[in-house]
């Protein structure tokens, strides 16, 4: 079990240095931009992850093709919100939005999946709402800035993503192989991203959202530049193999209990790298929301709920 939580860890701290390379690059690439080299690079990791391990390609075979296009456009446009969150809110605050992502996926299940959620599961969303809100007195014109608007909306909408990607990928390892969702998902990411950079290429202004979708335009990155955004990617398919391999080692429920170290990581970097303090309110929510999330994983332990292969497949830090 320790050898499971090491890796589960070691995942978590890789996604968060990965989200530092991502805010620091994003005030000189558009998002577009990195999420494409955040998807090739890491494709590149898992293939040679997966031949390494003799899978290739025969992890990929699936029997349900428009089930991973749903999980997969779900997920990139997560990822597409969660890298306008990073680089528009201080780290420790869009990590802090992050943690909602579970507590939607209770609602979400009952909805999508017909699953049981009793009193005491609600009763947890609820009070993690109340932390969100209290994280958004920050941000909103009541308490804080509001030019921070547009950066919680990206962060709660890369959450919303997150639920509904693991409500999906409940459904998808009934029958398919985590490295075929893996796979899947960031070959999609890939293209959709691709597919922005060359419309921006070719948009003209005075088209509907010119604006916005001319800066998304591909911007030629230096030798620095482009190592910083190869890592990006790297980082995040090492990321993905840690974290998959944590479960190999320890029960599920578990392991997810440690998702929330990020907080400490992420806190530890707006200090030292971006010099942001969390402010009082960020860490209150923050710590609200995870004390919820945290009491639906011990309820969903306790109730048989959570699956192995979804929770290897699944979580938020996969975008």
């Amino acid at each position: 079990m320790l050898r499971g939580i090491l890796f589960k860890i070691a995942s978590t701290f890789v996604f968060v240095v990965m989200s530092t390379g991502v805010k620091l690059v994003s005030p000189d690439y558009p998002v577009a931009q990195t999420v494409f080299f955040r998807s090739l690079f890491a494709l590149v990791v898992l293939i040679f992850w997966l031949a390494l391990r003799g899978e290739f390609p025969r992890a990929l075979s699936t029997r349900r093709p428009f089930g991973h296009l749903t999980r997969s456009l779900i997920g990139s446009s997560g990822m597409f919100f969660s890298f306008l969150s990073l680089a528009l809110l201080p780290i420790a605050d869009a990590t802090a939005f992050s943690f909602a992502a579970p507590l939607m996926t209770v609602a979400l299940a009952s909805i999508f999946l017909g699953e049981s959620v009793r009193v005491y599961r609600w009763s947890a969303v609820a009070i993690g709402l109340v932390g969100v809100l209290v994280m958004l007195s920050e941000h909103l014109d009541f308490g804080g800035a509001a030019g921070n608007a547009a950066g919680v909306g990206a962060a709660l909408l890369a959450a919303t993503s997150a639920a509904f990607a693991t409500i999906q990928t409940r459904r998808l390892v009934t029958t398919e192989q985590t490295g075929a969702i893996v796979f899947y998902f960031s070959l999609m990411t890939t293209i959709l991203s691709a597919l922005a950079l060359v419309a921006a290429a070719v948009w003209r202004p005075d088209w509907p959202g010119g604006a916005t979708i001319l800066s998304q335009a591909w911007r030629a990155p230096s030798f620095g530049g482009f190592m910083a955004l190869a890592a990006i990617g790297a980082l995040g398919g090492i990321g993905q193999i840690l974290m998959t391999q944590s479960f190999r080692y320890a029960d599920a429920s578990i392991i997810a209990c440690f998702d929330y170290a990020s907080m400490i990581f992420a806190i530890v970097v707006s200090l030292l790298v971006f010099h942001e303090p969390p402010t009082v309110r960020v860490l209150i929510g923050g710590a609200i929301v995870a004390g919820a999330g945290l009491f639906v994983i011990w309820r969903e332990h306790r109730l048989g709920v959570i699956a192995r292969q979804g929770r290897e497949a699944g979580p938020t830090r996969a975008l």
